[in-house]
């Protein structure tokens, strides 16, 4: 059964749903300000689903392991499965979702994936703890999609990098929601990339973040947040498109989305990731609310 968890410290009130980990709401208790998307489905109807074990839309809702074929589903399946509470105080949870016999229909291992949620001042503290625990290699794409209420105009919005840099390298989608293969390089002023409804209204744009330590997501207006990316290669922002939804959605992704054409080897995939076996990984992120 589905439970909404409420974290709090002397800044912050946060919750979480155990229905895919994911963070519904942060609001700031000094003057009541909701961070998060309250997932209108007039928009969009999620908050910040967690994306696993795939990132984006496969061709032909499939891929390839070892030749064979398997169904996978946009975002893969973590967002809709229930999560386990393993540890809940007043100002962290721990939640556990364990492969079952559903998955391992579409994603043929035994898994087990661990996040743990801690406020810390201003701060959401996340860490994602992946075990592989199959006997062999275990591919995998992780990707956090909170979506963030804006204040007014998304064209007064931008976004700030960290460190700062002249540029960045774009993977360009066509058609959407697919990558076409192709790149481009973006310039920014004063290490800030400026955000627009006419920008995304062909879709999501994803960007090169290896070299990137964060990402502060800024405007004229009063809040702003920051998002640590030290454990994501790439950035990727969206807003519905041609609607000017009232949200933007920062996402830190380890993976991509697949090249449009046809239906490929997991272990090929652009950005894929992958786990020894018997062995596990901790991927770890943070939210700053201004």
């Amino acid at each position: 059964m589905t439970e909404l968890l409420t974290l709090t410290n002397d800044q912050l009130e946060v919750k979480i749903s155990t229905l895919g980990a994911e963070v519904q709401s942060a609001k700031n208790l000094q003057d009541g300000f909701e961070y998060i998307w309250q997932a209108d489905k007039q928009y969009w109807g999620r908050h910040a689903p967690i994306l696993f074990p795939f990132i984006g839309r496969s061709n032909e809702n499939s891929y390839l392991l070892n030749g064979q074929k398997y169904a996978m589903k946009q975002h893969g399946f973590l967002r809709d499965y229930d999560f386990a509470l393993e540890e809940v105080k007043k100002d962290s949870a721990v939640l556990t979702f364990v492969s079952n016999a559903e998955t391992l229909e579409v994603y043929p291992y035994d898994f087990t994936v661990r996040i743990s949620y801690q406020l810390q001042g201003k701060q959401l503290l996340i860490s994602y703890a992946i075990t592989n625990n199959t006997d062999q290699e275990m591919y995998y794409s992780l990707g956090f999609h909170p979506a963030f209420n804006l204040e007014g105009d998304l064209n007064n919005y931008r976004l700030n990098v960290e460190p700062q840099t002249n540029s960045l390298t774009e993977l360009l989608i066509d058609p959407a929601p697919f990558r076409s293969g192709k790149e481009a390089e973006v310039a920014l002023k004063d290490s800030s990339l400026p955000v627009s409804y006419p920008m995304l209204d062909a879709g999501l744009r994803i960007y090169d973040a290896q070299k990137l330590r964060e990402v502060t997501l800024v405007s004229g207006y009063q809040h702003a947040i920051r998002l640590d990316l030290s454990d994501f290669p790439y950035l990727a922002i969206w807003s519905p498109e041609e609607k000017h939804a009232p949200f933007l959605c920062v996402e830190g992704f380890r993976g991509l989305p697949d090249q449009y054409g046809k239906v490929g080897e997991i272990a090929d995939k652009k950005g894929e990731q992958v786990i020894a076996p018997e062995r596990g990984e901790v991927v770890s992120t943070s939210i700053s609310f201004f």
